[in-house]
């Protein structure tokens, strides 16, 4: 532990406990920046429950409160660290148990299982490089050294039957056996392309355009919507759910989604839609969350001092 161990983070004259600390703020933020971004169809947001019936705002906010507190040990760990399997593994295992906060602060509903997943890798890898060596292409390339060759240890497994057969299968498990898709697991290995490919792009042009952060948010949602091979929605209804996000995705899209009048009324004809259809784009939520903490972990001149080569540039800081 940074903290108890006067660790040092490969953050200059940071001490890893302070650097852990800021980590798991960011995160907090970050989740709740995600859980506020209005509207999203299909997901709980600031106005509506979408397609759900067993969750609402409040619980996605116990939840928030359970789990965000475990980053710090998450950090704590990573500090200093080489970005490795092994040391994945290790904050990984605190990833569980923010899973298990999350099931008794909501009563057993699944409101944040995948965004752990997500926010634990990119904790571990912003920890780990230190404060100065923290950008976009640097963050990314621990990513996939920490998750390489996850996907065969973890899912091609199961097609050879291998130690899954006195258990129950996780959904993205369920969905390989059934469909072959890689899910979140495949999307970590290729480094987050939804995360630095499209959403942050999306989300800095938007809001280096005007908009506000949540118009960067809504339109990086959208896009994450468009491309993403979203597990939630494919474990809940199939292929065609699937196509039929994508579609709506890019129609709002079309219509200059959050930022325009067309775009706006479009997104309640979405939500009411996805809402009758049982979608939820929870996997892109989840991606979504993981973009903004890397927007704040990259471009954050509180924690680093100084600006850092490959941040999203211009940029206003402050609480995504």
């Amino acid at each position: 532990m940074c903290s108890g161990s006067g660790k040092r983070s490969n953050s200059g004259d940071l001490p890893g406990s302070v650097v852990a600390a800021h980590l798991a703020r960011l995160v907090d933020r970050a989740m709740r920046a995600e859980l506020a971004t209005t509207p999203k169809p299909g997901l709980v947001d600031a106005v509506d429950s979408g397609a759900h019936r067993d969750m609402c705002f409040g619980t996605f906010t116990r939840s928030i409160d359970a789990v965000a507190p475990l980053f710090f040990e998450i950090a704590a760990i990573a500090c200093g660290e080489t970005p490795t399997p092994g040391l994945f593994s290790r904050t990984r295992h605190v990833g569980r148990s923010a899973e298990a906060a999350m099931f008794t602060a909501t009563g057993g509903i699944n409101t944040h299982k995948g965004q752990i997943f997500v926010l634990v890798l990119l904790t571990t890898a912003c920890a780990a490089l230190g404060a100065q060596t923290v950008t976009l292409p640097r963050l990314r390339d621990a990513v996939q050294r920490m998750t390489h060759g996850i996907v065969d240890r973890e899912l091609a497994a199961l097609d050879a039957g291998d130690g899954h057969a006195c258990r129950q299968l996780t959904h993205g498990e369920a969905l390989h056996r059934k469909y072959g898709v890689s899910g979140i697991r495949g999307e970590a290995e290729t480094g987050f392309p939804a995360i630095f490919e499209v959403a942050v792009p999306v989300f800095t042009a938007t809001v280096l355009a005007g908009g506000t952060r949540n118009d960067g948010a809504v339109q990086a949602l959208l896009h994450l919507m468009a491309v993403v091979e979203d597990t939630t929605v494919l474990y809940r209804g199939g292929p065609q759910a699937m196509e039929t996000m994508r579609r709506h995705a890019t129609v709002a899209l079309g219509l200059g989604g959050i930022m325009t009048g067309a775009g706006r009324r479009y997104l309640q004809e979405m939500n009411r839609h996805f809402v009758n259809e049982n979608i939820s784009p929870g996997g892109c939520a989840d991606l979504l969350a993981g973009t903004l903490f890397v927007i704040s972990a990259v471009d954050d001149p509180w924690r680093w001092k100084k600006p850092i080569p490959g941040s999203p540039a211009g940029v206003p800081t402050g609480h995504v």
